[in-house]
């Protein structure tokens, strides 16, 4: 296991007393561990990338009940891990019948269709959401190397990403 970095320590204690800023070194820091994390744990890109901004969300909600003299890590993958949980148990597949399994189109066309059906999508992002969930998702960027790719700052592709993720969440819903 890796050594605890002390800065985020030093950074979730100014979390602790109120400091945004201190937060969201802490969420720089700790997006791709998580990110990689999720997906380890099952979830697809799109999940994994909401399950991170979850985990995020409810750490950042839940600062204070984080233990001065703990790791960051540690807490924040026990809280990914809750989400991972939640995520499954929406997700659990539901029983199929044998009669649905002959009427239906071979696994292989059913993921061409999805990506199919999500190439569309993408296609119907606004421009600079496309970009990022493109450098994010299909070119595996770090967010700081999409923010360079795309000549914007660092929180804009954080907000870009995450509403194009929305919005691709909703536009798959209509495919199904």
């Amino acid at each position: 296991m890796a050594e605890a970095d002390p800065r985020l320590r030093g950074w979730m204690a100014a979390a602790r007393g109120g400091d945004a800023s201190a937060f969201a070194r802490v969420a720089a820091v700790a997006q791709d561990p998580l990110y990689r994390l999720a997906l380890a744990n099952g979830l697809g890109a799109v999940d994994a990338a909401e399950a991170t901004q979850e985990t995020l969300a409810r750490a950042y909600e839940h600062r204070r009940r984080f233990r001065a003299d703990g790791d960051a890590m540690p807490w924040l993958y026990g809280i990914l891990m809750n989400v991972v949980r939640e995520y499954r148990r929406r997700r659990r597949p539901r029983a199929i019948d044998l009669e649905t399994l002959a009427g239906a189109p071979s696994e292989v066309e059913a993921g061409r269709e999805r990506l199919e059906a999500l190439s569309r999508a993408l296609e119907r992002l606004p421009d600079r959401q496309r970009e990022a969930v493109a450098c994010r998702y299909l070119r595996g960027l770090s967010v700081r190397q999409t923010a360079e790719a795309m000549g914007c700052a660092e929180g804009t592709v954080k907000a870009a990403t995450s509403a194009g993720l929305a919005r691709l969440r909703g536009l798959m819903q209509e495919h199904r």
